[in-house]
């Protein structure tokens, strides 16, 4: 019997079980039965909302994140049929996200130094829970790509729990510069743009650690020119 959950729900197909049993983090299109109001609130299900994921004899397999007008028809976020998708949920996923940067991140060729961290991916999409969101950190600027409609409706809710979990870690970001014109938007019925979600910059150029390399960058184009640090 289905568990009394806030979310609308998708009903899948054994194959597609199978697949995401196996690990796998996509529903397609062709693989969902039927979708179903939340038992709990009756709320149809919307473009870009969250749902739950079952098979038709009541099996959980994940809760996820809906797109009406993709192929990929829901990206599974959880399998934990205990997790509520909350600001304390985006909270601990962007927490183990920057942690695993911290770890992975350490300058190899000096041990016990501090990680290399200025300039990184902060989030990668499904790699770290977030399908459809890119954010890269230059120095005291995150730059930001949103690909999916889910992304789109919860970046307001993501980007201010992420400026938080980097300022309690002591992390000094400025702002967030969003390239949102990628083409591959449009299939999700995305308008395209790009600016600032929040601070103000100037054309200048600045500068960013990486590894042993520096970036020459500036910060509304994004524009990388590298060049080794002599030593």
């Amino acid at each position: 019997m289905k568990q009394l959950r806030p979310y609308p729900q998708v009903i899948i197909t054994k194959k597609a079980a199978r697949a995401l049993a196996g690990g796998h983090p996509w529903v397609f299109e062709g693989e969902v039965i039927r979708i179903e109001p939340s038992p709990e609130s009756g709320e149809c299900a919307q473009n870009g909302c969250i749902v739950d994921v079952f098979e038709e004899n009541g099996t959980y397999q994940g809760t996820g994140l809906l797109s009406e007008m993709s192929k990929i028809r829901v990206r599974i976020v959880t399998r934990n049929a205990n997790d509520r998708l909350n600001e304390a949920f985006w909270s601990r996923k962007i927490s183990w996200a920057w942690e695993h940067r911290k770890t992975t991140m350490g300058n190899r060729a000096l041990p016990g130094t501090e990680p290399d961290t200025n300039c990184c991916r902060v989030i990668f999409s499904e790699a770290d829970g977030f399908p459809g969101l890119i954010v890269d950190r230059y120095e005291n600027v995150l730059v930001a790509q949103v690909g999916t409609v889910s992304m789109e409706r919860l970046r307001n809710v993501i980007y201010p729990l992420l400026l938080e979990v980097l300022s309690t870690d002591g992390q000094v970001i400025d702002g967030i510069y969003e390239r949102n014109d990628s083409p591959s938007r449009l299939k999700e019925g995305l308008p395209q743009y790009k600016g600032w979600w929040t601070g103000t910059f100037s054309d200048e150029n600045g500068l960013i650690a990486e590894s042993s390399l520096s970036s020459a960058f500036n910060s509304c184009s994004c524009n990388r020119k590298r060049t080794q640090i002599q030593s």
